[in-house]
């Protein structure tokens, strides 16, 4: 038996976008001047909160709290629009439902999305079926802390060399590593390859296919 979890944000869907225009929205609504692009996703994978801090260091307790509720909100419109503020990348629905239909594969996301945002969108792409455990920000420490990754492999009954994580971010694998599990990288996300590789990562998948290829040889014994 294994266990395979994967990041949302970046790794199963695109929401760039919908992240960048809610995390412009929220500094902006105390005037704080946002990151450039790049700085924006590179937080991607950190607690909402956590990444808010980094991008408005000199604010207070009570703005960061306020930011937060702008930039949920903001969220929150953003992905009731028809394109549901976020599209799943090619080639990853087919890639899930293949691997949820294995006998000897477990599945599941772990993610820094809150449980409402994690569930709408395993709904949305009709994926939920295929997934055994799902984490979110409402269920623990957040990444690189193994804590969620920890309770995945409790939850399912395997061991860490049973288990793998799927992510685009150091985050991610930081994360993995901290549990005791392998880690691959996935190079459409929002972290470089360089990152993903300074944060010893087991493999990088530049695509889909090459990720099929690399799950397929996960075979721990």
């Amino acid at each position: 038996m294994r266990l395979i979890v994967f990041d949302c944000d970046g790794t199963l869907v695109d929401s760039q976008q919908t992240i960048i225009t809610a995390t412009e929205a929220a500094l902006g609504s105390h005037d704080f001047a946002a990151p450039d692009r790049r700085d924006i996703l590179y937080a991607v994978g950190l607690p909402v909160d956590v990444a808010m801090r980094r991008h408005a260091p000199d604010a207070t307790d009570d703005q960061i709290v306020n930011m937060l509720d702008v930039y949920r909100e903001t969220y929150q419109q953003l992905v009731q629009q028809d394109d549901r503020g976020q599209v799943m990348f090619p080639g990853m629905h087919a890639q899930i439902a293949k691997l949820g239909g294995l006998d000897d594969t477990l599945l599941g996301i772990i993610t820094m999305k809150s449980r409402r945002g994690l569930e709408r969108v395993v709904d949305a792409y009709d994926i939920r079926k295929y997934f055994q455990v799902l984490k979110s920000a409402d269920d623990g420490p957040g990444k690189p802390s193994p804590a969620l990754m920890l309770d995945a492999i409790a939850e399912t009954g395997v061991t860490a060399e049973q288990a793998l994580m799927v992510g685009d971010t150091s985050f991610d694998i930081m994360m993995a590593k901290a549990a005791g599990t392998r880690a691959i990288g996935v190079g459409w996300g929002y972290q470089t390859i360089d990152e993903l590789e300074d944060s010893g990562v087991d493999a990088i998948a530049e695509t889909p296919e090459e990720l099929n290829d690399l799950l397929g040889a996960f075979q721990p014994s």
